[in-house]
């Protein structure tokens, strides 16, 4: 897999690390929850990344903008199942 640009936006640019993430058998899914809108609410947009080669493992995170949630997904995978680090960084 290539690298993300650093000033991606969106699903379709980090479309094929998700893809890959789940032909490898990971489940991602993604949650926007119109009911999670207030100054109080840790953001609309769930991300959780199970199975897999994560085993037991999984991820999960809530923020207030999509592509934060994914890049933290996205990181979280690489550095379990693809032993991605700071020598060879997806974002």
């Amino acid at each position: 897999m290539g690298t993300v640009r650093p000033d991606w936006k969106g699903c379709d640019a980090v479309w094929e690390a998700l893809e890959e993430m789940a032909n490898e058998g990971a489940v991602v899914v993604v949650k926007i929850d119109g009911q999670r809108n207030g100054d109080a609410d840790n953001g609309r947009y769930t991300v959780v990344v199970s199975g897999g080669p994560l085993g037991e493992d999984f991820f999960r995170t809530d923020a207030g903008v999509l592509e934060e949630a994914l890049a933290k997904a996205i990181l979280y995978y690489s550095q379990k199942c693809w032993k991605v680090g700071a020598s060879h960084p997806v974002f």
